[in-house]
């Protein structure tokens, strides 16, 4: 199978070790790529520095670095201007692939046009430290489906582009084929991979199942294979975004986590890259034991544990009558 570079998003890694040991974790289970949230951007920023954190990425062999996710960067005022400068000193000094942001959550929204003159500056800004920036649609924004968001982006500066989230792009409405058509294939830049159930599990809102409600891919209901090979369809080709999150991953170790969400990533891409593929060979026909548990020698009528006790011959079903 082929190899894919994998990049484990801000929650896939999040944890209470210290940044330095969890980017230490992340290359050693084999992502090539991780994405840093406004949270531990600040606390680089207040201690080690970002000059520093890029060298903790060299050593640990990650090459993709996805910096966000931003909120109201439409909005002015110190708070704001704070998060969007810290982004993209961020983006600048560790060599960052993508900024993430975010649509408007508020009800009632800021207006679209207000937005869009909003993007093309924060894209020309990106643009500057050499970064792409990317929008990420969720279903309780004011730009809520994939489709919509990329006609938005496809509308705005060349150096925007569209996050697809799985989850999001699914629960909100799209389908593969929705999404194969409606999406336009230059602005897509960047996709997540998480799983789900077929329906919201009880009690969860769409926001709290995004936030914890992430399967393991290939471990809930969705077609991700699927979802893959459309993206490829649309020109996307590398890295794969990892998103998971459940109580369940959390109680793991780092480390541990890390490994089984690579592990299962890279099954669900060998399962879309072996569509339409050489068929794999027949298995053997010739006479083996079904397993090693199973297995007597020839003429070996004993029971397994105990010396002494044979079993009674059996008739052939296919003769005997």
């Amino acid at each position: 199978m082929e190899e894919h570079d994998l990049l484990a998003t801000s929650w896939t890694w999040a944890g209470r070790e210290s940044v330095d040991e969890r980017v230490s974790a992340v290359g050693r289970a084999g992502f090539s790529g991780l994405a840093l949230a406004l949270d531990d951007l600040h606390e680089v920023r207040a201690t080690t520095g970002f000059a520093a954190l890029r060298r903790m990425l060299d050593d640990a062999g990650v090459v993709w670095v996805q910096v966000g996710t931003l909120g109201d960067w439409w909005r002015r005022g110190s708070e704001h201007d704070a998060d969007r400068g810290v982004l993209l000193e961020a983006a600048a000094t560790l060599r960052a692939w993508q900024v993430v942001v975010r649509a408007d959550h508020a009800v009632p929204a800021v207006p679209l046009p207000r937005m869009a003159e909003a993007w093309d500056r924060l894209a020309v800004q990106s643009e500057g430290v050499g970064a792409r920036l990317v929008l990420e649609p969720e279903p309780w924004s004011n730009l809520a489906t994939a489709e919509r968001a990329s006609r938005f982006v496809a509308a705005g500066h060349p150096n925007g582009g569209l996050l697809l989230d799985a989850m999001h792009a699914l629960r909100g409405g799209s389908t593969l084929a929705s999404i194969g058509q409606g999406v336009v294939p230059s602005t897509l830049a960047a996709v997540e991979l998480s799983d789900g159930l077929l329906h919201i599990p009880n009690g969860m809102t769409l926001a709290d199942e995004s936030r914890n409600g992430r399967y393991l891919p290939g471990t809930g209901a969705w077609d991700l294979p699927g979802f893959v090979r459309t993206a490829r369809g649309l020109g996307f080709d590398e890295p794969w975004g990892v998103e998971v999150r459940t109580p369940a991953l959390r109680a793991m170790p780092l480390a541990e986590a890390l490994r089984v969400a690579a592990a299962a990533t890279r099954a669900v891409l060998d399962a879309a890259d072996a569509h339409g593929g050489i068929p794999a060979p027949a298995m053997p026909t010739s006479l083996a034991p079904t397993s090693a548990v199973d297995y007597d020698a020839p003429g070996s009528r004993g029971v397994p544990g105990f010396p002494g006790v044979e079993l009674p011959r059996r008739a052939d079903p296919a003769t005997s009558a």
